[in-house]
This record gives structure tokens, sequence and C-alpha cells, in this order.
């Protein structure tokens, strides 16, 4: 009875033990096919739409170990490495970089690592021949760290970035546009479990990393309402970046009766189309161990299983579908960073709000302005002189004024000849000093010869001075 129960437990143990499913899963650079790396067995096999799962080999180490390796089924990138079988793999979480060739199935580790879980689920990527890391999830926490891998030092190097810097590269869409050269991140999370669970904190700016100047750029925010409502509602957000167009796929049940896809175009101004499933295709787009089963990209196209709604066996159980197709098929739905009509409303009222009150303080600092000049024009003028003031504004329209005129106007025209010139004189000689201590380095008067009698002047308002004080 012993023996049995001592079986039977050790059949168990190796029935679960097995059942862990060690395994790395990814899937192959600029491919529709995955590979599947148990780490127990060393087993490696691939995953094509018609074969489904073949074994291919068992790897060989080479100054690699195996247990030290994070069994997942993401955050694997493989890249390959100048059109050779050998390949880049990089394991999230880990910072480990190995090679990988396929002529032979070997596997070794080059880099010297000794860190884990400080930036699980990262944003991995290579640009040209170097390769990046930025973000992730680690220690409670996500980050914003940008990493490049240094291959003759063997370790991730920190760079450090100028400008707009998000707080958080994590949880959002991120990918590496080459034709571009720039790292875009559209919305981030903010994560730390040292403040509670409530502080998680959403950024929807739209950022882009420039790598020749090391800086980051908010060139705008994501405001359009589709996709808020995406970001907003979604525990997990699935998408996939073809190095133009980031696809996300949604379920809005509220709005439609089947699956619908967004298209944002990164090249052309974030540009964003709705593909709303005219021939009602099963969309398997969600994230989970069976990586190969869910939507990815590969090349021009998108791959994704209908093995749920398969009419028979005999129908395929993948759909594949041209990206350029899904877009020619798609309604143009605005940009990006293009809010709601109340928004815009909103934006123009107070732009006119705004305009309008300048102009309302504008009129208001120039009546001020000009009560101010009133003001220190009566207080410095005598009553001759405000006389005469008031006397050339009125007769302005109707032309010179002699000096019959001015004595006539003051009732001195029965004075003698001499007081009459007197009079005239000192009025003169007031109002232009005066009035030129207000208006500096300007002609008060119009002076010319009386053309009826020479002897005489007439006098005249200067035209900039009229205009002046006409208003006041």
């Amino acid at each position: 009875m012993l023996k049995k129960a001592s079986l039977f437990l050790f059949l168990f143990i190796q029935i679960a033990y097995h059942g862990l499913g060690q395994y790395i899963k990814w899937q192959e650079d600029h491919s529709v096919n995955y590979l599947r790396l148990n780490l127990i067995t060393r087993e490696i096999d691939r995953f094509n739409q018609a074969t489904g799962w073949v074994k291919l080999d068992t790897v060989k180490s080479e100054n690699a170990d195996f247990r030290e390796i994070l069994p997942t089924a993401e955050g694997i990138h493989e890249f390959r490495i100048n059109q050779t079988s050998t390949y880049y793999l990089t394991i999230h979480c880990t910072g480990q970089v190995y090679l990988l060739d396929k002529s032979n199935w070997t596997l070794k580790r080059i880099d010297q690592t000794f860190f884990r879980g400080a930036n699980c689920k990262s944003s991995v990527f290579m640009r040209g021949e170097d390769m990046y890391s930025f973000g992730g999830y680690g220690f409670w926490r996500s980050t914003n760290i940008i990493t490049k891998y240094d291959f003759i030092a063997k370790e991730w190097l920190s760079i450090a970035a100028e400008g707009e810097v998000p707080e958080s590269i994590f949880d959002g869409m991120a990918g590496y546009s080459s034709k571009k050269d720039r790292f875009v991140l559209l919305s981030t999370v903010n994560m730390n479990d040292t403040e509670k669970k409530t502080a998680f904190n959403r950024d929807y700016g739209i950022y882009e990393y420039d790598f020749f100047n090391q800086k980051f750029t908010r060139t705008g925010e994501i405001k359009l309402p589709m996709v808020l409502n995406f970001l907003d509602s979604k525990e997990t957000k699935p998408f996939v970046f073809n190095g133009r167009y980031f696809i996300i796929s949604d379920k809005p049940n509220k709005e439609f009766a089947y699956d619908t896809m967004f298209f944002i175009d990164v090249e052309d101004n974030y540009k964003v189309y709705q593909w709303k499933n005219p021939h009602r295709i099963y969309l398997n787009a969600q994230q989970g161990d069976e990586s190969e089963s869910y939507m990815h990209v590969s090349g021009d196209s998108l791959i994704w299983s209908n093995n749920l709604v398969k009419a028979s066996l005999d129908e395929p159980g993948y759909t594949v579908a041209s990206v350029q197709t899904l877009l020619n098929e798609s309604e143009y739905i605005g940009t990006l960073d293009e809010g709601t009509w109340v928004e815009k409303f909103s934006i123009l009222g107070g732009i006119t709000i705004g305009v309008l009150l300048l102009i309302f303080i504008f009129i208001v600092y120039n009546r001020y302005q000009l009560n101010k000049l009133n003001k220190s024009i009566r207080l410095m003028l005598g009553a001759n002189e405000r006389l005469f003031l008031d006397f050339l504004i009125l007769n302005y329209d109707q032309g010179f004024v002699n000096g019959h005129q001015i004595i006539a106007f003051f009732g001195k025209h029965k004075s003698s000849p001499e007081s009459q010139r007197q009079f005239r004189a000192k009025l003169i000689e007031n109002f232009t000093k005066t009035l030129g201590l207000i208006f500096s380095d300007q002609e008060i008067l119009d002076i010319q010869l009386d053309e009826r009698d020479q002897r005489m002047f007439t006098y005249r308002l200067q035209s900039e001075i009229y205009k002046k004080l006409k208003s006041l």
C-alpha cells in the first residue's frame, strides 16, 4: 500500500511539474511563425497556421543556464543580425541578452547583467545596430528609465534624456518608427504601489524621443473621444505596431454590435481611422499565454485566430488581413489630439472672450489716457488759452482763422491796435508753450501769412495735434 501511495505521489508531482508550462514563447522576427522553448527538456517548437506546433530540435547551451531564464509568454523579443541565421533574444524583467543560432539551434548568453524585475514589460527595439529598452515596471512601480545595450561592456547603460520626459513609460502604446527615427509613446500610466492603489495616474500625452539630441517632446495630448474611451474602459489594452500604425482592437458593445479596430498613423499627424468590421470577422486580440493565437503583425498584414467561430474543421483557423485593405475599409475619425465639439466650442468661446476682453481693456485704457491728457491740458492752460483751444477745434474744418477773428472772439475789437497785437501775441505764445510741454517735439500750430493782409498771420492746429485733441 505504501509503495502504491509513493508511486501515486511521484506521478502526481511529475504531472504537476510538467503542467507548470516551463516555456518561453515569442514571435519570430519578420515572420508569422512563433517559437516555443521548453526550459526543462530544451525542446524547441515552431508554430505556423497550417501545422500548429512542430518540434524542430533540442537547443544546445553555450554559456546559458536555462534555470535563469524567466518562463513567460510575453516580453520576449527576437532581432535578426545582418540577414544571418543568428538572432538576438532578450528576456524582459531580467535584462538578459542571448544569441540564438538557428542553423544549429545553439543558445548563448552574451550579457553580464545581474538584476531582475526592474524593467518588466519594457519596450525593447533595435535602431540600426543599437538595442534599446524604454521604461517598464519593477519593484512595485513604473519607470521611465532609458537604457541602451553596450555590446562591449555587455551591460545595459542608462541614458539621460532632456526635454519633456514622461514620468513613466508603461501600459501605453509605444514603439519605434524607423521612418521618423523616433520612439513614440501614446498614453502612459504612472504607478507606485507605495502610494496605495489610488496612485494610478494616466498621462494622455503624445511623446516623441529624438535620438540625436536625446530629447523628449510632448507633441500633444490624446483627446479623441473613441480612443479615450478605449484607454479608460479597458483593463488590458492589446495593440500591435508595424512601424507606422498603432492598431488597437476594441469591443464597444454599447455603440456597435461587433468588434472594431482603430489605426493611428504616427507618420501623418496622428490621424485615426476606425474599421467597423464590415465582414463581421471574429477579432481575437486579447493577450495571454497563447500569444500565437492572438492578433499580431507580420510585415504589412495582421494575423489572428478565429478558432472559436469556425464553421467546420476544414475552415482555416486563422484570419489574415492586409493593413492597407483594412485601411481602405476604414473611416477617418480625426486626429488623436482632436477633442469633442464641446471642447472645440469652449476653446473658440475662450478665444473670443479673450479677444473681446483685450479690446475692452484697450478701450478702457485708451479712454483713461485721453481723460488723463484732457485733465492735464485743462489744468495747464489758462482760461484764455482753453477758450482759444476750443475756438481752434471748432473752426478746424472751416480752415485757418486770422487775427481779426481771434480778437473778435475774445471781444477785444474795441481796444487799441497795439493792445490787440500784444494780447494776440501773448495768447499765441502761452498756448504753444504750454501745449509744447505736453506734446514735446511737435509743432502745435500751422501759421501762415494772411493772403488779404500780409501784415498778419492765420492760424490753425496741426493735423496730428487736432486728431489727438478733438476726441478729448
